[in-house]
């Protein structure tokens, strides 16, 4: 979303792209004054994306990278690491930790639908003039759900009649952990760096988001994508470990010079690889393409490419230039040129892997499954399994009757239907029912089920019509009960 939180709505603020002088003044200043709040402030390292050439005649042509917003994480409140530092009085003692940061840093605008994550708007700082030197920005169509082509707006173009007053965009991210900063500070690294990975895994039943790396599992997926994740690891180390991305050099410590190494060190990743144009499924009967593979070089096959993206992906082709590059142009380049035009694995070997490289995750991964299937199960065994085993040309109430015994037998362990019992064999020790076990003893034994329970109902029906006439008797008054016989 960068750098158009404020840019719409009541009280608009214009908030345009800031020269690299801009940007770092901005950043270490509010990394000083939350300083003074938090033990522990951070910045993830910055992309290189988003570059331009400026005028010539105020930057001699050279290449500038223009920031949309400020990314600040910090940590370990002071006031709570250090309770017994006392401070001076003040008359906003009642303030809350988000308006304590957005005094601090001057917001003139704020906005939080998270009680971790606090977005706000600074004043543009007085030192640094604003010159629109950038030349303006061409527009890129959007793709919009139904696959039409719109056009964005010039956010970083301001009239000199614009009431709007001129601002920063500034993210704050409150970790609750230290571990959960270093994560942070890692998933937001470079950029979009692991939207590039992420399209990259997630054919392969990987995914990556704020807590982790977790594998997918696609049974569940389908019908709950939150229950199909199983976490993996939150450990930077051990994931570029496990992805093959090395760290040994200096691709953690400082942003890369350009997209072309954002890019290359991307298909570094051994779960990397671009589907040939003339390929249609995967190894594994899936198509296992990345993001962007699969299309030709003509921009209408680009363009039906970008109409199969996920709409998240459609969102980030829109507002994320270094994401569109890499559909747009890396990944047809490498598909004409020839790279990486191998799968490497099918997502079963991915998924064996992860099971030898991360231990226990084997067991949690098929309790879940297990636990999941059961609970399905439970829910479709007497519609899809023990029902449709019952002759449907029988009388409906007798047929009823029948289904609902079998049900109890063999779902619930009941045994109140003259000694018919569901054989310990109908389930496995997984807790599963065996479906073709299941459906061939209701065609055996449904006809003796159904004499015996259409007794039963018989008889539970004979003495309710009993007790409901004796209670109307005593009520009346035409009868007493025996007790009341033998008083005087």
């Amino acid at each position: 979303m960068g750098g158009l939180a404020f840019a719409s709505g009541p009280n608009p603020v214009f908030t345009p792209r800031m020269p690299p002088d801009v940007y770092r003044a901005v950043r270490d200043r509010c990394q000083e004054k939350l300083r003074e709040l938090f033990v522990v402030v951070a910045t993830p390292i910055e992309g290189p994306a988003k570059t331009s050439f400026g005028d010539t005649r105020h930057n001699q042509g050279k290449l500038l990278t223009q920031h949309t917003k400020v990314d600040l994480f910090v940590a370990w409140s002071r006031q709570h690491v250090f309770p017994t530092l006392k401070t001076a009085p003040s008359s906003h003692s009642s303030e809350s930790p988000k308006e304590v940061i957005s005094r601090a840093l001057g917001a003139i605008r704020c906005k939080s639908d998270n009680p971790y994550k606090l977005t706000i708007a600074i004043p543009w700082p007085e030192d640094f003039p604003f010159c629109d030197i950038e030349p303006k920005p061409v527009l890129i169509p959007e793709i919009r759900n139904n696959g039409e082509v719109g056009r964005n707006s010039d956010e970083d173009a301001k009239s000199t009649n614009d009431p709007r007053p001129m601002g920063i965009q500034v993210d704050l991210h409150i970790c609750e952990t230290l571990d959960y900063l270093q994560w942070m500070l890692f998933k937001h690294a470079h950029g979009d760096l692991w939207n590039l990975l992420g399209s990259t895994i997630r054919p392969f039943g990987l995914t990556i988001d704020e807590v982790g790396l977790y594998i997918r599992i696609p049974e569940i997926e389908e019908v709950n994508k939150k229950e199909a994740k199983v976490l993996l690891s939150t450990d930077p180390g051990e994931i570029l470990c496990f992805l093959g991305l090395k760290s040994d050099e200096k691709q953690w410590e400082d942003p890369f010079a350009s997209d072309e190494d954002v890019y290359e060190y991307a298909t570094t990743c051994r779960l990397f690889w671009v589907k040939p144009k003339e390929t249609e499924v995967g190894a594994d009967g899936g198509d296992t393409s990345n993001l962007g593979a699969g299309g030709g070089e003509d921009s209408g096959t680009v363009m039906m490419d970008k109409r199969k993206l996920k709409s998240n992906d459609r969102r980030r082709m829109t507002y994320r230039p270094l994401f569109r590059k890499w559909i747009e142009e890396f990944l047809p380049k490498c598909r004409v040129s020839g790279r990486f035009p191998s799968t490497p694995f099918t997502r079963d070997e991915v998924r064996q892997q992860i099971f030898e490289y991360f231990p226990g995750v084997q067991s949690i991964y098929d309790s879940r499954l297990t636990e999941w299937c059961i609970k399905r199960q439970s829910e479709t065994l007497w519609k899809e399994v023990i029902k449709p085993a019952v002759p449907v040309d029988m009388d409906p109430d007798r047929r009823s009757c029948c289904v609902s015994a079998l049900r109890k037998i063999i779902m619930q362990g009941g045994e109140g239907f003259d000694g018919i019992v569901a054989p310990s064999t109908l389930k496995g020790k997984d807790g599963l029912f065996d479906e073709d076990a299941v459906r061939a003893w209701v065609k055996d034994n449904w006809p003796k089920v159904s004499d015996i329970a259409w007794e039963i109902n018989r008889q539970r029906f004979a003495e309710a019509v009993e007790h409901k006439a004796a209670k109307k008797r005593t009520v009346s008054g035409s009868e007493k009960p025996a007790d009341e016989e033998g008083k005087i």
